[in-house]
């Protein structure tokens, strides 16, 4: 009778339930704690667009789209024609990457690499009428957007691309990121947009509105201010707190962080993305 070799057996046991590169992606997907893992776990559970926006107190259900293609990029290097979206999803993927060092194994952090190239890369391939056809699309979709804010107030955070592709901090995955409050959040996006046309090589990518209810508007931008300085968020290169100081809007912090004060907050989202405004 053959001799039974227990190691050999524990070994192959090993081995089968390893997981793959792709598991070992999804799974830090999955232990995301921001927006993108928020949106695989309720994927997950078979929720629709609506009923995910319901859940994470959301007012429109656009922005699942874009997780959702951020997690096929993620998995699998899906490329999209717009460019746009295509940014967007190289910003979060290099983040997932910094969050996979040292945790995923060298063949799936190989993986994640590979992917995010074929997405950057994708753009060199796709048809050029296709893309301008996205651009357009996303062009519409800003437009659409500020409509939909016209007249209400709410708290704003916005950036531009450079600060956004090529993070201030990328050790803490924070850049500069503006936060404020106005009474008509289109109209204040539409000045600050107008206005960066002087300054600015890049156009505005608004990244966030949070609705304040029946709140007091410059309160609850105080308390905001408040939470990101106490987590050493404030901006470095501010060199005082004047009330009259150019920038003391601006906060070296991420999106995923904005996005926990206001669920701290209790506000609700009415925009999530990063719509790109060239100004008028």
């Amino acid at each position: 009778m053959p001799r039974h070799d227990e190691s050999s057996e524990l070994l192959s046991d090993e081995v089968a339930a390893a997981p793959s590169p792709r598991d070992e992606i999804r799974e830090l997907i999955a232990t995301n704690e921001g927006r993108l893992g928020d949106v695989y776990r309720l994927l997950e559970e078979g929720l629709s667009a609506e009923r995910i926006a319901e859940r994470l107190n959301i007012a429109t259900q656009n922005f699942v789209y874009t997780y959702r293609y951020q997690i096929d990029a993620a998995l699998d290097g899906k490329t999209t024609s717009g460019a746009v979206l295509r940014r967007q999803a190289v910003s979060a993927l290099n983040s997932l990457k910094k969050r996979g060092r040292g945790v995923l194994s060298p063949e799936a952090f190989r993986l994640l690499q590979a992917n995010i190239s074929a997405v950057e890369s994708g753009g060199t391939e796709i048809d050029p009428a296709a893309e301008a056809e996205a651009d357009i699309h996303e062009e519409q979709s800003a437009t659409l957007t500020l409509a939909e804010l016209t007249g209400l107030p709410g708290i704003y955070a916005f950036s531009y691309g450079w600060y956004l592709e090529s993070l201030v901090d990328p050790d803490r995955g924070n850049t500069l990121i503006k936060v404020g409050q106005a009474a008509d959040v289109a109209s204040r996006i539409r000045q600050h947009s107008s206005g960066a046309r002087t300054h600015m090589p890049e156009p505005l990518a608004l990244i966030r509105v949070y609705s304040t209810g029946t709140r007091r508007l410059l309160e609850v931008e105080h308390t905001f201010h408040d939470l990101l300085e106490s987590a050493g968020h404030a901006n470095p290169r501010r060199s005082g707190k004047s009330s009259r100081e150019v920038g003391k809007e601006w906060f070296l912090t991420n999106e995923d962080f904005l996005d926990s004060i206001a669920k701290a907050l209790g506000l609700r989202t009415l925009y999530i993305g990063r719509s790109e405004f060239a100004g008028e």
